[in-house]
Order: C-alpha cells, then structure tokens, then sequence
C-alpha cells in the first residue's frame, strides 16, 4: 500500500467553538484513510520579528516549520476577521514565508476554506489568502472553498450542507495534489 499523504491544516480560529476548527476535524476524519493530518496549534506561535528569526527560530515556529516541511499538502480553514485574514493565521504564514524566497509552503499544494455564518462566506478572506498563497506557492488550489449561512455547531459538528460542500470539494483538491505531484 502506497505511503498516506501527509497533509497539515491550518486553522485561523483560535476558538475552541470554531466553524472551521469544526471544517478541519471533520476533514481530517473523512480523509483518515489516505491522509496524515497535523493540525498545530497557531496560538502558540510568538509574534513574527526578524529579530527573533535571526537568533533562532522558537520551538514552536520550528515544530510548525517541519509540520509543513514534512507534508505534501497545506489546507487552510479560516474566517473573515474585519474583512480580511485573521491575525494568528497571517503570524503563522509570516513565519512560513521564511526564509525569504524559500519559505516553507514553496513546493506544497495549499488549499483554502472558509465556513461563515455571513452569506458571503469568507469571500474576502478566501481571495486575500488566494492571493498571497499564489505568492508563496507554486501550487495554490485556485479553487477555494466559501461555505455560508452556518451559525452554530450542533454537537460540535457542521451541519450536513457544510459536511456535504467540504466532500465535494476535497474530492477536486486531492486530484488537483494527484496532478501536482
């Protein structure tokens, strides 16, 4: 039996009752049979200085370093804070980008979701880590995924239209990664 992927997701909520922490577990048990899933935790990641990049990288930025350097694949479940990336997210991909030109996301397929209760599900941010994405990677999904009009965790599970749409669309992310390969 070939190798699992190894993937690792990266979660842009550091809420314990976030839609896409929700997104991400749910996807990292659908994918259980043919992917390794690492979902760090983006709150322990000190604030990006080059300063500090310059001594040494801290142990957690190293551990999310090797996560990412150790997978094929990079999937990024976000929100929309103010119309745009979410603080702890964007520290973490400052840290990623690093070194210059030869960050860690270069040769890894990333995709990007995000579940909203806005009707517009994260349009803004889905295009603003599109673009920077784009930057980062030479093989970013151009696909991303928006679901909207979910509020609320039932158990701590998505409902069944968000569980349906992240199916459907990891299905067209894992043979774009097929292709990439």
């Amino acid at each position: 039996m070939a190798s699992a992927l190894r993937s690792t997701f990266l979660v842009g909520s550091l809420r314990s009752a976030s839609l896409n922490k929700a997104a991400a577990t749910y996807a990292a048990r659908m994918l259980d049979q043919t992917t390794s899933v690492n979902i760090p935790d983006l709150g322990l990641l000190p604030l990006y200085n080059q300063d500090v990049e310059d001594l040494r990288d801290p142990g957690p930025v190293s551990d999310l370093k090797a996560a990412v350097l150790e997978s094929e694949l990079v999937v990024i479940f976000s929100p929309e804070y103010n119309y745009g990336i979410p603080g702890a997210l964007k520290n973490a991909i400052d840290w990623l980008s690093r070194p210059f030109g030869a960050g860690c996301l270069l040769d890894r397929s990333v995709g990007i979701v995000s579940i909203s209760p806005g009707s517009r599900a994260g349009e803004n941010v889905r295009e603003q880590l599109l673009t920077v994405c784009q930057a980062l990677s030479h093989h970013a999904f151009p696909t991303t995924l928006g679901v909207g009009v979910v509020s609320e965790l039932k158990d701590g599970e998505l409902p069944d239209h968000a569980k349906s749409a992240l199916d459907h669309w990891f299905g067209d992310l894992m043979r774009y990664v097929a292709t990439e390969s």
